[in-house]
């Protein structure tokens, strides 16, 4: 029995078809005598020879039926060849994640026993998996720790299977000579070892680095030469592989009908065998095939069957790689549990050091960010799930970070100083709380902290406070002098949530409020907060069937001559036609469209519409202007200038007559961007009025700065000039914001005028037009129009009544 095991392993490889019968008779042998470990090892390399000819399915039976045998057997070491050897047939059946487990039973196995063969077999397959899954260099890492593995214990076989993987991992990074070079000098050691398995393999991945380096009539020749040795080995998967490189030399020499002929065989077996990934290239090169001979039709059907294989393996890859990151996850946690315990052991030898870095270096990278260093999002997540466990005795706290105006820095300076600003953020956070405390990068500018063992709730907001006043230190990045701020949200488990996405949420939308607030904020999670967050989230939904399904609409509201109170303009305000709450005025929904981005598309909406009714009420003809409110999202849109002049030459509107009216808040909180926008639309032509004058803040400074058309005095101006205690400030505040802007060529316009006496002030101080309910109300289209027919002077006593009050704007 034993000489039959001795003869049939190295067949294995070679011949699996004469390997079977003699593993057959040697397993049924150890089964009469009961020899648990012989019928073992039996079972292993029967199972083996159906894996190399693309049995899987019947390979896992055979090895699950061994691992029966060998659990009879403590101690042996076949049971980490059949973890191993299981672990192969579950990738090769798409289970990545299952493979990755029976692998890390191996290795543990293997390093129980110091068996250096059993280490260099498996990690050489984690390897494949990483190759498999495109990472081909963490993959290469893993080869070479086989490769000195092998070479240390003398072992040809995993060896041999070092340098064909590493040739494959060449082929793949394009390193093309390099993998001619080292096929050619392992292929003689192969062939004298008998290795034909894989000798076929070797081969195989030779064939496209001869085609792509311009050596066709050799890839031709060797593919002729290999395809009787891989049909006779009978390794279908490398097989199709032949046929499909085959295919590629021939069709790039111009032999189509061959190249065709490859490439059904390769496409047929494939499908036979069920080789999805080999099924689509196939497909694909035959597509080439049939376009190169101009049958179109053929060619559409394939590439349309190519590409749907192709977004299945793209989801099946993505699945993959999901099932690898959750065993690693779990190897990263039980290696840290048994760290301790592998310190004091003496034990392991300079091979078992080498294979736990390589380890540790793949669990790193699984759970950490590969910019910062630090946690992920998955390790994140696994260490507060750990936390709530014991959640009511050890309380903690949980915050969620967001940088303000980050999107900035990366537009103007560029991502890689955006880069080094992330990674001292992030060293920042983590000398900023204690040691034992978690901090992750989320992804983008967004990082959480986990906080452990909080005395109360104050605590977290305690520490929140102490990163804001961190973070607000000045950052030198690359030259540059960067302040950067931030916007906390604060959740404290258990009050705040049971259950890692509640915390989060909660997190996320104190933060969203911190944002709301002005930025550079902390805020901490109440549960008013979840109710409110719905809501928006409703309205935003509303807004954006409301922009899809057209129902906004614009209200106008009539601008006069302060002196001759003719018409001389509109403001174009909109409104909301809701399907159930009826018209909603802007104060409903522009927050909501700003925080969401949604100002963007409706501002364009308006922005179109207004000059279109512009246009259709020919203002040119009688020297009207239409003005449209411009939000500071817009100001900061790249296309905001393009929008403007399409939406004007849609409308067959000269540019002098659209006011766009910026807030002093828009204009100082994006100054740099602002000064750049309104340089494009002053090339234009289009005229540009700074909205709610007097409001903000610096005001008399930036209209020295910025160069505007029109000054818009604010309604409170208005209201408070007239009548009441304080009137006299006002009175001068507005005669010296006139002044002002009469000596920068400005025009001045006062919103908010509502009685005659408020008229009559603006009017003796040289103020140049002015709107409100006195004059006329926010009116739609149709009725708006009316004041277009006023050929004479408005009466007097038409503004001597003033009507109920309603917001405006």
């Amino acid at each position: 029995m034993s000489e039959l095991l001795q003869a049939a392993e190295p067949m294995v490889v070679s011949d699996a078809a004469q390997a079977e019968v003699l593993l057959r008779q040697a397993h049924a042998l150890a089964a009469a005598l009961k020899d648990d470990a012989r019928e073992a090892l039996a079972l292993t390399l029967l199972a083996a020879t159906f894996y190399f000819r693309s049995q899987f399915q019947t390979a896992t039976e055979l090895l699950t039926e061994a691992q029966r045998a060998a659990d009879r057997v403590p101690g042996d070491l076949i049971a980490a060849r059949i973890a191993n050897n299981l672990g192969l047939c579950a990738v090769a059946l798409g289970h990545y994640g299952r493979g990755m487990e029976h692998y890390q039973t191996s290795l543990n196995i293997s390093q129980a026993h110091g068996d250096d063969a059993g280490r260099a077999r498996t990690l050489g397959n984690v390897g494949l998996i990483h190759a498999d899954l495109g990472d081909y260099q963490v993959a290469m890492e893993a080869f070479q720790e086989v490769t000195a593995l092998a070479r240390k214990a003398d072992l040809p076989l995993a060896l041999s299977s070092s340098m064909i993987n590493t040739v494959r991992a060449y082929y793949h990074t394009g390193r093309l000579a390099e993998a001619l070079d080292l096929a050619t000098a392992h292929l003689p050691d192969v062939q004298a070892l008998g290795f034909r398995q894989h000798e076929v393999v070797l081969r195989v991945w030779m064939l496209p680095c001869l085609t792509d380096t311009g050596q066709l009539t050799e890839a031709v020749r060797q593919a002729e030469a290999l395809l009787p040795l891989a049909l006779e080995v009978n390794d279908r998967e490398h097989v199709v592989y032949v046929r499909v490189f085959y295919g590629q030399a021939l069709m790039a020499t111009g032999r189509l009908d061959e190249a065709h002929e490859q490439f059904q065989l390769a496409l047929h077996d494939a499908e036979q065998h069920n080789i999805t990934p080999l099924r689509r290239t196939a497909l694909g090169h035959l597509s080439q095939v049939y376009a190169a001979r101009e049958q179109w039709p053929e060619a559409y059907r394939a590439l349309q069957v190519c590409q749907d294989l192709d977004q299945a393996l793209r989801a099946e890859a993505v699945e993959r790689k999901a099932q690898v990151l959750g065993v690693q996850m779990q190897m990263e946690f039980l290696r840290q549990e048994a760290l301790a315990e592998r310190r004091r052991s003496t034990e392991l030898t300079q091979a078992n050091t080498a294979l736990q870095a390589a380890q540790e270096t793949l669990a790193y990278r699984a759970t950490h960010d590969t910019l910062t260093g630090l946690a992920n999002r998955a390790h994140f997540q696994a260490a507060a799930e750990r936390a709530l466990q014991n959640v009511h005795e050890a309380p903690f706290g949980m915050l969620f970070i967001d940088l303000d105006r980050f999107k900035q820095v990366n537009d103007t300076l560029g991502h890689d100083v955006g880069d080094e600003l992330l990674k001292e953020i992030a060293r920042r956070l983590t000398l900023v709380v204690r040691s034992g405390d978690l901090v992750a990068r989320m992804g983008g500018d967004e990082f959480t902290v986990l906080l452990h063992g909080l005395r109360s709730p104050a605590d977290a907001e305690r520490v929140a406070h102490k990163v804001l006043q961190d973070l607000a230190r000045p950052v030198q990045v690359s030259g540059h002098t960067l302040h950067v701020t931030g916007s906390i949200g604060v959740a404290v488990a258990p009050a705040d949530g049971l259950d890692v996405t509640t915390l989060q949420k909660h997190a996320d939308i104190a933060m969203y409020r911190a944002k709301q607030g002005g930025k550079n904020g902390v805020r901490t999670f109440q549960p008013a907060m979840g109710q409110d967050t719905l809501e928006r989230a409703a309205m935003e939904e509303d807004l954006r069937a409301a922009i899809r399904e057209d129902q906004l609409v614009l209200h106008y509201q009539a601008q006069f001559d302060a002196r001759t109170r003719r018409l001389v303009g509109y403001e174009a305000l909109v409104r909301w036609r809701h399907p159930r709450q009826g018209l909603l005025p802007p104060g409903r929904f522009i927050g909501v469209a700003e925080d969401s981005g949604l100002i963007v598309p409706l501002g364009a909406w308006v922005l179109r519409e207004a000059c279109r009714q512009a246009g259709e009420w020919q203002a040119t003809d009688r020297g009207l202007t239409m003005s449209v409110n411009v939000s500071a999202l817009q100001l900061e849109d790249a296309g905001f200038l393009g929008t403007v002049q399409d939406a004007l030459q849609d409308a067959g509107l000269p540019p002098g007559q659209l006011v766009l009216e910026l807030t002093e808040s828009a204009v100082l909180g994006h100054r740099g961007n602002a000064a750049g926008q309104l340089a494009g639309l002053r090339a234009l032509g289009v005229r540009v009025a700074l909205d709610d004058f007097g409001t903000g803040q610096s005001s008399l400074s930036l209209l020295r700065q910025l160069q505007v058309d029109i000054l818009k005095i604010d309604r409170s101006f208005v209201q408070d000039a007239q009548g009441a205690a304080g009137s006299g400030s006002a009175r001068v505040l507005i005669d010296a914001m006139v002044s002002l802007a009469h000596s920068l060529n400005m025009r001045v316009t006062a919103e908010g005028v509502e009685t005659p006496e408020q008229h009559a002030l603006l009017s003796e101080m040289a103020c140049d037009s002015v709107q409100g309910y006195l004059m006329a109300r926010p009116l739609p289209a149709g009725e708006a129009a009316a004041y277009l027919h006023e050929e004479e002077h408005l009466r007097s006593d038409r503004w001597g009544a003033v009507p109920g009050l309603e917001q405006v704007s």
